[in-house]
């Protein structure tokens, strides 16, 4: 019997070798792939955490580090000043009222009187030409507001925040929310100007305030008065 010259065995037991070293190279692939998913799903979701448990400085805390400018700006002092009125008339408010603002703390939380802190940033009114508070009808603001929740510290407090409106004429002023869940970029549009959206939809909220709310929140400190 002839034998198969030792050239030719190797020549056919290459493709053998090939076909192996093709499917590691392909698992190896897919392991690093997979890898590399994983690995910038937890770096997303670490920031997702970092921007949600409280005030920060900057992008650190996944906020913009500068304000947006709308078509018609607010002054300093103007701004300032309707930050103190609208953040009063939220922390009048009980957190029933607030449900109906279109806040949910939680059914739990509706026939309680409990402390409700906030913090506001407004970033446009109506007119647009005012520059004094007496001269303002609706304030466009950013908000946050949290439950004090038998003294949970801020960054474990049930929150909302968002965008809102709050209407000053009329015997009691009026609080709007955009409706939460599906829709909500929409309703957002329904209830805030064209020449606002951009603040209305940007995550910029003024550091400061955020973190004068938090150390009020967490010493305990009666409402603004406005």
């Amino acid at each position: 019997m002839l034998e198969t010259p030792a050239s030719e065995q190797l020549s056919e037991d290459r493709p053998a070798e090939t076909g192996v070293r093709d499917v590691a190279r392909e698992r190896l692939l897919w392991t690093i792939g997979a890898t590399t998913l994983v690995v910038v799903m937890v770096f997303l979701f670490l920031r997702g955490v970092n921007s949600s448990t409280g005030p920060g400085n900057g992008s650190a805390y996944g906020l913009p580090q500068t304000r947006p400018s709308p078509v018609y700006d607010l002054s300093e002092e103007l701004r300032a000043r309707l930050s103190i009125e609208v953040t009063a008339i939220l922390e009048k408010s009980s957190p029933a009222q607030h449900h109906a603002h279109g806040h949910d703390f939680g059914d739990e939380y509706e026939k309680q009187e409990l402390r409700v802190v906030c913090a506001v940033d407004p970033f446009g009114v109506e007119p647009v030409t005012a520059t004094t508070l007496a001269e303002v009808k609706t304030v466009y603001a950013q908000h946050m507001c949290a439950v004090d929740e038998l003294g949970d510290p801020w960054a474990k407090s049930i929150r909302v925040a968002g965008p809102l409106a709050v209407t000053l004429t009329g015997k009691e002023p009026k609080v709007e929310v955009p409706l939460s869940g599906e829709g909500y970029p929409e309703h957002v549009r329904e209830l805030i100007p064209p020449y606002f959206l951009e603040s209305a939809f940007s995550n910029y909220f003024d550091p400061d305030t955020l973190e004068k709310a938090r150390q009020r929140f967490e010493d305990g400190q009666q409402p603004v008065q406005g």
